[in-house]
């Protein structure tokens, strides 16, 4: 999907604070492991590492709450597989999801941070909003695709 901005007014930069966090723990999970020893299923050290790495894990910069760290993990492991295996033995459960598995957004937030699926995205904006999250949200008007920023 396409997303797009009014054409009446300049692309806004984007603020997306919660999101850098998001990645940065996906980067963070993913740098202290080689690819194949990230997780085949979600698992309590799964937990540990992504929330230690979303909340700023031992920068001493504190990127997010433990709460926003927490509903960001449990959005994640709701919806996105954690490996294709995770998909092959649940696939009820991400049905939903058309994205990258968590094994291969590691790999891709390597390259490129602003890779964040924009489905996931506004899944924490919508479940997360209550626990600080500010991300960029897409939404659609009768005139097409725009951009939100909430924040």
């Amino acid at each position: 999907m396409l997303r797009s901005t009014s054409p009446s007014r300049p692309r806004p930069r984007r603020r997306v604070p919660a999101v850098i966090a998001g990645v940065t723990l996906l980067v963070v999970v993913a740098s202290g492991c080689h690819q194949d020893n990230t997780p085949q299923f979600y698992n309590s050290l799964t937990k540990d590492n992504f929330v230690q790495g979303c909340v700023g894990g031992s920068t001493g910069t504190t990127l997010a709450s433990s709460s926003l760290c927490g509903c960001m993990y449990q959005v994640v492991t709701s919806m996105v597989p954690a490996s294709s295996a995770d998909e092959k033995a649940n696939p009820k459960k991400y049905s939903g999801y058309s994205g990258p598995n968590f094994q291969q957004l590691n790999s891709l937030v390597k390259t490129n941070p602003q890779k964040v699926p924009t489905q996931l995205q506004d899944a924490w904006a919508q479940q997360c909003n209550s626990e600080g999250y500010q991300g960029t949200t897409s939404t659609t008007s009768s005139g097409g695709p725009t951009t939100t920023t909430t924040g």
